[in-house]
């Protein structure tokens, strides 16, 4: 596990940057944390470094998922499921070679558990930052290319 402080929105785009060059097709990052602890600032910076139109991301919350195509035809999903009350189907399986899948409250499915390849856990501190904790789950050595120090 790496643990990082993210005392301004840079440095939220520093490490979704660096993340972003983890994240491989067929991942399914789930993205913990209260509400307005940036998780989808998180996924915009996510997409903008992965190619994709970063002004067109936005909270899923009411939608659900949305999709967002990035080069070399993969596609990022990004679903919100604080409103959801039972594990959506389109969820049941890992996504596909092609997909991307960020998946933000993954605690309200706990059936998800065994299919989250990465964890991202956002904790916004007393002083207004934010903590990331960023776990992998099949391959821990993938963390081992972000920023030196485990401090952002």
């Amino acid at each position: 596990m790496r643990s990082f402080i993210l005392a301004t929105e840079k440095d939220t785009e520093k490490i979704a940057t660096e993340l972003a060059a983890v994240f491989r097709a067929g991942d399914c990052v789930g993205l913990s944390g209260e509400l307005g602890a940036g998780k989808t600032t998180f996924v915009r910076y996510v997409v903008e470094a992965m190619g994709g139109d970063a002004r067109i991301v936005s909270s899923p919350s009411y939608t659900l998922e949305h999709d967002y195509g990035l080069p070399l035809g993969v596609r990022m999903e990004h679903w919100d499921l604080y409103r959801v009350r039972e594990l959506p189907d389109e969820l049941r399986e890992p996504p596909g070679p092609h997909v991307i899948r960020l998946l933000e409250w993954p605690e309200r499915c706990p059936e998800l558990e065994n299919l989250i390849t990465i964890s991202c856990s956002f904790t916004v501190e007393t002083d207004g930052s934010r903590r990331l904790k960023v776990s992998s789950h099949d391959d821990p050595s993938r963390l081992s290319r972000l920023h030196d120090g485990g401090v952002v």
